[in-house]
Formats: C-alpha cells, sequence, structure tokens
C-alpha cells in the first residue's frame, strides 16, 4: 500500500494542485494531511475545499488553530499574526467550523500522524525535541512511524529505544529498518529548505520505504496572488 503524505500547504493552491496531479500520476492508495492548510498564501478557502473535494483527512496545525482560538495568536511572529488575521476573513464561516473539529491526531495502519510532535502537539518543532523526548514519545503511541509537518524542513529521526539519531532526509527513497521513526516529510506549500519545490512523502508500507518527491509548480503566480490579496509581502518573497 502507497500512501502519500502531505503537510503545510498554507492556503498555497497551485503548490497543493501540482501535488494532486503528482499524487495521481503515482496511483497511491490513501492521502493524510498533518495541517496548516491555511495561513500564508491566498487561497486557504480554495485549499480547504479541494481537500474536501477529494476527501483527505487532515489533523489540524498550529494555524487551524488560530483560526478559531485568540489565546494560539502568542505563539505567532507579527508577521504570521497579520496572515492569520486576514486569513480568517477570507474563509467562510463552514470552513472555520469544520477546521475546529479537525483531531489533533490521526492513527493510520503502523503510523501516528499528528502536526508538531507526538503524541498530539501543534506547537512543538521537531528540532526542539531532545533525545530523551523522542524515546518517551514512543512510549505514548502504538505506532513504529510517526509523521509529522510544522517544520517546513525534511527530516528523519530514528530511535532503537535507547538512542537516536538523526538522518538526511532528501529527494529519493529511504529504506527503513526495525527502529521507529519520525519523519518530517517537509512542505507542500511553504518549503523553507532551500529548494523551492513542493515536497511530499509517499510511504511504501510493504517494501518498508518513504520516497521523498520533489513538486515543481507555478510559484511566481502565487507569490502574485499573495501581494494582491494584501497579506504580508515577505510571504511572497519566501516562496521565490
Amino acid at each position: 500500500m502507497n500512501v502519500a503524505i502531505i503537510s503545510d500547504i498554507h492556503g498555497n493552491l497551485e503548490a497543493f494542485e501540482a501535488v494532486l496531479s503528482d499524487i495521481a500520476e503515482r496511483e497511491a492508495d490513501h492521502v493524510i494531511c498533518l495541517g496548516d492548510c491555511v495561513g500564508y498564501g491566498a487561497d486557504s478557502e480554495a485549499v480547504l475545499l479541494r481537500l474536501w473535494e477529494e476527501n483527505i483527512p487532515a489533523v489540524r496545525g498550529n494555524h487551524e488553530d488560530a483560526v478559531f482560538d485568540d489565546s494560539v495568536l502568542e505563539w505567532f511572529n507579527p508577521q504570521a499574526c497579520d496572515a492569520i488575521l486576514k486569513t480568517r476573513a477570507m474563509l467562510s464561516p463552514e470552513s472555520r467550523e469544520r477546521i475546529s473539529r479537525w483531531p489533533l491526531f490521526i492513527p493510520f495502519d503502523a503510523a501516528w500522524c499528528v502536526h508538531g510532535f507526538p503524541p498530539a502537539s501543534v506547537h512543538t518543532y521537531l528540532f526542539e525535541a531532545t533525545p530523551r523526548m523522542v524515546i518517551e514519545s514512543f512510549t505514548t503511541i502504538p505506532s513504529r512511524l510517526c509523521f509529522v509537518g510544522h517544520t517546513h524542513i525534511l527530516s528523519l529521526v530514528a530511535c532503537d529505544g535507547e538512542r537516536v539519531k538523526s538522518y538526511p532526509f532528501k529527494k529519493g527513497t529511504t529504506f527503513l529498518d526495525g527502529r521507529r521513526y519520525i519523519v518530517n516529510v517537509g512542505s507542500v506549500g511553504q518549503p523553507r529548505d532551500g529548494d523551492l519545490s513542493a515536497k511530499y512523502v509517499i510511504w511504501d508500507t510493504e517494501a518498508n520505504s518513504l520516497e521523498v518527491r520533489y513538486v515543481p509548480y507555478n510559484a511566481a503566480l502565487a507569490a502574485e496572488k499573495i501581494i494582491k490579496a494584501g497579506l504580508p509581502e515577505f510571504l511572497a518573497r519566501r516562496l521565490l
């Protein structure tokens, strides 16, 4: 079974459509989204509608939280706060209500899916986690794999119960061994790894492998729409 794991679309419809096309070409059996579908980009409402049109289950990210919970805004820098307040106005009442009901995590097959860090954090970044936190996290979940997003940067962390080791995680296929792993699948709509392509991961459950996909898209159009929407200009520059 092939499972496409996507995260951090951030209102970037152009990147999302390109990734959906790539997923279709790869004939993935399932798609799961790790949250932060909204915010930053100009098309948060359209992204949500496409997500639901494709029947893709999603966990709640910190940007979804911020849409309906003012207390979450204290986690945001001023530019991100400005973007999320504008995003609120762009979303329909129905969409705001619907994302408020997204779960904090989704168990799927042998995997655990969460936005930030297991078992259920939308705010903790993987790079903030100490080895002890990684080891302890696997005592709280039954899965051998945990997929996360939030950082916008691909990363792979292995744990044998006593030791934790990080590995490079780039374009191509990685075969896993019997250890347990936290896998950061990068970002569809706001990659921050120096490569402008949309990123996502295909998990082959039978081969026990992960394939990182780099998908080109019309970033110039996405950036132009950000500026026209009156969102902070630096969000457009990040895409180019």
